[in-house]
């Protein structure tokens, strides 16, 4: 929900009313679940298929989606948060990895 209200927002800062977006969002909500399949199958084999949009594609659209909001005024603060960990692992060498490579930034490592 945040992430759409984050949509809302910045759409309503570029003259798209939430009606009008409806259904760009519509069409994210309805491929979200063979994403979950897929990327859940790549967190439990710990392998990551970047594919046609790996890690380094994902914090390039997130530094644009920060920098088209901050410049109408609109909060980043949660997507800095996904980009800084999506770019945590990009300088861990998973530049080709896919974005759910992230899982592994966020469990604590066993000692």
């Amino acid at each position: 929900m945040a992430g759409y209200a984050h949509a809302l927002a910045l759409a309503r800062a570029e003259g798209v009313t939430a009606r009008e977006l409806l259904p760009f969002a519509k069409g994210i909500a309805e491929i979200l679940p063979p994403i979950f399949e897929e990327t859940g199958d790549e967190a439990d084999t710990g392998r990551f298929a970047g594919g046609d949009n790996p890690l380094t594609s994902a914090v390039s659209t997130m530094s644009h989606v920060i920098e088209t909001s901050e410049g109408h005024g609109i909060g980043a603060g949660v997507m800095r948060a996904v980009a800084g960990l999506a770019g945590r692992a990009v300088g861990l060498g998973y530049a080709e990895d896919g974005f759910i490579r992230v899982v592994d930034m966020l469990v604590p490592r066993k000692s």
